[in-house]
């Protein structure tokens, strides 16, 4: 707690001192952030510990500080950006089990003519495909899962390959290029150790006896491509993306491995996973699908079944309100299930609905509705809901 103290005193004081000096520096500092103060009514049909001890309600604070710098020299523009956050992650199984604050991004980029080269930590070239449009917490790809079980509930199947990914890399994202009303770029990154950040350094591979190795993903030398489309025809404005990611694996994985906590032991796979995406908008409406091919990814030993999974969703908006619906849908190994039935999710399912009524800029209610199942390759259905509603400042 004393370490958290004094990191959080730390940053106040750098965020005061950066704004004093914005004044008189050449660079450009913006700082931000938001509250979120959420509320949740959750059932779960096949929770992990006996029904009765489960909770069926509760609250959860998210919270988000947010510094960006940029800059202008003779020829290009640099800057940076840096994100700090407590939203559940890859680093405790997506539970939010540690109730910590972590550095989600820290970037430093230079742009001109020539493109955009990003180093750091940050998703990199995915930046670019489109996603799912939702309102509210964010409906069926959103914050709903915060409240499920990761060893009763799939939720890899629903953050996807690197849904929240930060690891260290370099990316190229080259110049938009078209006319203005039809516009197309692309980027290509590469990540040395999938899910590594900040100032961890892999120092061996496996399971060596001096083990100093990335504990949250085996894969290594990753390679992620993505190209993105915009075009106007006046009404409407239509976009369209495709992306792919390739990672080559370690020879083995232990128990030990958080995302792969319950699996069998045996030989992890290389992967290649590719997705397409698409929306279109006019009116105040938008209307987008997705589909995601995860190949091999998080599998091990004899595990080759098919993985994938596909979206939708329309949002609308007017004046201060904004209302959407949404599917997603899918199957894929999940690893870290431990009720009956096999790790093999044959069917998931999940349907939402929600809201958002601004009240005054940056002030948001919140109002999200997700119903869920899904079944196991051994027919164990897991079924549920979870209701939503919050308060958002976002400044």
């Amino acid at each position: 707690m004393r370490k958290i103290l004094l990191a959080t005193t730390a940053l106040v004081g750098f965020a005061v001192a950066g704004a004093a000096q914005a004044a008189t520096s050449p660079l450009n500092v913006t700082i931000g952030g938001s509250v979120d103060a959420v509320a949740g009514q959750f059932h779960e049909s096949k929770a992990s510990a006996p029904t009765s001890l489960r909770s069926s309600h509760d609250f959860e604070t998210l919270y988000a500080l947010n510094f960006g710098v940029t800059g202008k020299a003779s020829g290009f523009e640099y800057g940076g950006n840096l994100t700090l956050d407590n939203a559940p992650d890859i680093s405790d199984g997506f539970s939010g089990s540690n109730g910590g604050i972590s550095v989600t991004t820290a970037d430093i980029f230079l742009s001109g003519a020539f493109g955009k080269v990003q180093l750091g930590d940050a998703r990199g070239a995915t930046d670019l495909a489109l996603s799912t449009p939702t309102v509210g917490e964010g409906q069926v790809t959103g914050r709903y899962i915060d409240f499920l079980d990761t060893a009763s509930f799939a939720k890899n199947l629903v953050v996807g390959v690197d849904g929240t990914d930060h690891s260290t890399n370099i990316t190229y994202f080259t110049p938009k290029v078209g006319n203005d009303t039809n516009k197309v770029q692309a980027a290509v990154s590469f990540v040395p150790q999938f899910y590594n950040y900040g100032s961890s350094v892999v120092k061996y591979q496996g399971n060596n006896a001096n083990n100093s190795t990335n504990g949250l993903s085996p894969y290594k030398d990753v390679l992620k491509g993505a190209v993105a489309y915009t075009g106007t025809f006046k009404p409407v404005t239509i976009g369209a993306s495709a992306h792919i990611i390739t990672g080559s694996a370690d020879t083995t994985v232990t128990n030990n491995q958080a995302w792969i906590a319950n699996a069998l032991a045996g030989k992890v796979r290389d992967f290649t996973a590719w997705g397409l995406d698409a929306q279109a908008a006019a009116e105040g409406f938008t209307l987008g699908v997705n589909y995601v091919d995860q190949g091999h990814y998080n599998t091990v030993g004899a595990q080759n079944k098919d993985q994938q999974q596909f979206g939708a969703g329309l949002k609308y908006e007017f004046s201060k309100v904004a209302v959407g619906v949404s599917y997603l849908g899918g199957e894929g190994y999940s690893n870290t299930l431990s009720v009956s039935g096999g790790n093999y999710v044959k069917e998931f399912n999940s349907y939402g609905a929600g809201g958002a009524y601004t009240w005054a800029p940056g002030l948001t209610t919140n109002l999200d509705g997700v119903l869920f199942d899904q079944k196991t390759e051994g027919n164990v259905k897991n079924d549920g809901y979870v209701l939503l509603v919050s308060q958002k400042l976002a400044f």
